[in-house]
């Protein structure tokens, strides 16, 4: 198994389009985090929104607010491609059959490539954030950071430079670790088409319906189902200076996505046919 992860791992790790999603993941938080610096010389008294209204203060808070921003689309886009390329592309190259002619059961191919999807997608994750806290703590420094009392924030406390790294790095994790049932989702969908793009797009568009569904309180607590509802729980770590109990609900929710899906996308690839 080790062996077959290793293999799926380079396999996927060299292709172009790896490198380009790590320039890009590396090359936008840097873009956003001079840009906010930029803004905030040229601005007098904007401080933004939400995290970003909090950013200025320490680079060691950027992170997070770089986060925010991206864990909604890009990272989506970026997690969904990882998960709904990994069997379609083989289907798409016309290289399944051969892929499979090696003395390996399908549920353990299947499995590996999944494995080395979610390596991927935390990669990128992590790669966003230690690219964000860099570029923070060079034009920032590296700051305690106090939040005063402002609508929408609880105020009236500071955050020391070791519970910002802490709470980053639980940030940091959470939001990968929130890519676990599109990772299902997308496994499944790659094993239901012989076409990348298909997969893809199906992927990432349950991504986007969820959260539009999720939008629309009338729907009530169905939405606590919905796969992106809990994403934003960390951030209550930092505006409010505490540990949501959404947080649990949400990586909860997550493994029930990975069980259900997992176990339908393996038997899927189990039963499909690879003659075409």
């Amino acid at each position: 198994m080790i062996s077959l992860v290793r293999t799926e791992f380079v396999k996927a790790a060299v292709r172009m389009r790896s490198l380009v999603i790590a320039a890009l993941l590396v090359g936008l938080p840097t873009l956003i985090v001079v840009a906010i610096n930029a803004r905030g010389r040229r601005v007098n008294n904007d401080n933004g929104e939400g995290l970003f209204r909090l950013a200025q203060q320490s680079g060691l808070l950027i992170p997070a607010a770089v986060l925010s921003a991206m864990s909604g689309f890009l990272l989506v886009v970026v997690a969904g491609t990882l998960a709904g390329d990994s069997v379609a592309s083989d289907a798409t190259w016309g290289n399944l059959r051969y892929v499979l002619m090696r003395p390996v059961p399908r549920g353990r191919l299947l499995v590996a490539k999944a494995i080395v999807a979610g390596v991927l997608i935390w990669t990128c994750t992590v790669l966003v954030a230690l690219a964000a806290l860099v570029a923070g703590i060079v034009l920032f420094g590296s700051h305690s950071v106090v939040v005063p009392a402002l609508p929408g924030l609880s105020g009236g406390f500071v955050l020391g430079t070791a519970t910002l790294l802490g709470r980053v790095a639980i940030a940091t994790l959470y939001v990968a670790f929130g890519y676990t049932a599109l990772l299902a989702i997308g496994t499944l969908f790659t094993t239901l088409t012989d076409t990348a793009t298909a997969a893809v797009g199906a992927t990432i568009g349950v991504y986007i319906v969820s959260e539009i569904l999720d939008s629309i309180s009338q729907l009530g607590t169905i939405r606590y189902g919905f796969p992106t509802h809990y994403m934003g729980a960390w951030q209550s770590m930092f505006t409010d200076n505490h540990y949501s109990s959404d947080m649990v609900v949400g990586i909860v929710v997550q493994l029930a996505y990975l069980v259900v899906f997992g176990t339908a996308a393996i038997i899927r690839f189990r039963t499909m046919d690879i003659r075409s």
